[in-house]
């Protein structure tokens, strides 16, 4: 066991801290934070990661989901951006198995992530949620020393849109995407419910599992105080009884809980009242190397009406696109006040090559770019970001990301609120 956290320490070696380039006005907000790393940014070795998330616990420390191919590592940051050698082995705990879809903290501090594992017994693919004790350690008094899963029933996972809620009651709830029976069939859906003990909950539907075509995926979870469960998959939504009913029809009511996946290309966001936003790439011309394509935002009440009183503003990272230019959002948060943050690259194709750029764009609340962020309100990046969180307490804006494509290093930002 020793010999195995050896080898995963030896791909998370601290590589230094460096100033990421950062586009900005005279404007405080959208600069980088001059008390976190080293100017604003901290690096750590990523080990090729394909995807970087990233949540806050209440005492201000950053937890990073670094998911790659067969590895994945959870990583804590003290709130001054160091690792944090509190944490697993010298701030990084390695998962085994590798799970790396969405996470979650309950109130009490441990940490639950969930994603897509492959049986080692019968190499078919499992849900498979996690918990760890808050040093970074397995808990293993949860499920089968401390791994939880549920079965696809056969089915194909299709990788994306996977995500974990904490219910009032302790329960866990994730839910995936599951790839069409046949041709002309819809995706589904898959919710599997836990107790918080990680045992199958049998009062939810079949044994604790329900696959249903509702909407297309999983890209974000709420509680109700009725104990519904509104799923969302970007502009879907769907109502399930707290028995894993299908409703008939979407009501809505008071979120007490929430959660979203940062899915790369179509993030999804719930406000405090339940309406839900959802952003994406909106393309001019064919989508080909000739096509411009930017960033818009959407918000919808919690029925899944469109809202019309918002903007739903369309924007590039940096200047105005054109042909050649793709700007696609990775992630989305809500700050205190109701703004809204957008984080995303810019891609530019040419004949010299490929370029891309991170960019995070702050909105109002009634959806128009905010022009007291950044430059009118983006900032750019070197680094292309996948993931961002607020901290609570001040704004302030975390995002994770990579220097472009290179996975190997992982980029941990923190930037002013105002």
């Amino acid at each position: 066991m020793q010999s195995f956290v050896r080898q995963m320490m030896s791909h998370f070696i601290v590589v230094g801290l460096s100033a990421v380039t950062t586009i900005f006005a005279a404007s405080t907000a959208g600069t980088l934070d001059p008390t976190f790393g080293s100017g604003g940014v901290a690096t750590v070795n990523g080990a090729g990661a394909a995807r970087a998330l990233v949540t806050l616990q209440a005492d201000g420390r950053i937890l990073v989901l670094a998911a790659g191919v067969g590895e994945s590592n959870l990583i804590r940051f003290t709130s001054t951006g160091a690792l944090d050698p509190s944490f697993g082995v010298n701030g990084v705990a390695a998962l085994s198995p590798p799970v790396g879809g969405s996470i979650m903290l309950q109130p009490n501090g441990q940490i639950v992530i969930a994603g897509l594992i492959t049986n080692p017994t019968t190499g078919v693919s499992e849900l498979g949620v996690e918990r760890l004790n808050t040093d970074g350690s397995l808990d293993k008094s949860f499920g089968n020393a401390g791994l939880a899963t549920a079965s696809l029933q056969n089915r194909v996972p299709s990788g994306s849109g996977l995500t974990v809620l904490i219910e009032s009651n302790g329960d866990i709830l994730a839910g995936t995407q599951l790839f069409p029976t046949g041709r002309r069939q819809p995706t589904q859906t898959l919710l599997a419910r836990f107790t918080p003990a990680g045992v199958p909950d049998n009062t939810f539907a079949n044994g604790g599992v329900l696959i249903a075509t509702l909407s297309s995926g999983c890209t974000g979870l709420a509680e109700l105080s009725s104990g519904d469960i509104i799923v969302i998959d970007f502009f879907e939504v769907a109502q399930i009884a707290p028995n894993g009913t299908v409703r008939s029809s979407v009501t809505g009511g008071v979120m007490i809980a929430s959660n979203t996946d940062s899915l790369d290309g179509a993030p999804n966001a719930f406000q405090p009242n339940g309406d839900y936003l959802a952003a994406d790439a909106l393309f001019v011309g064919e989508e080909s190397r000739g096509h411009d394509s930017s960033v818009q935002v959407f918000r919808f009440t919690q029925t899944g009406t469109a809202d019309t009183s918002f903007a739903d503003p369309s924007f590039h990272f940096e200047g105005p696109g054109g042909s050649g230019i793709e700007d696609l959002p990775s992630a989305m948060a809500v700050q205190a006040n109701g703004d809204i943050v957008v984080v995303g690259r810019q891609i530019t194709f040419a004949q010299s090559g490929t370029s891309s750029i991170g960019g995070i764009a702050r909105l109002t609340p009634s959806g128009v770019l905010d022009s007291s962020f950044g430059n009118g309100g983006t900032v750019t990046s070197s680094s292309v970001f996948t993931a961002l969180a607020i901290q609570p307490s001040d704004g302030k804006i975390v995002t994770v990301g990579f220097p472009g494509t290179n996975t190997q290093l992982l980029v941990v930002s923190r930037y002013l609120a105002q």
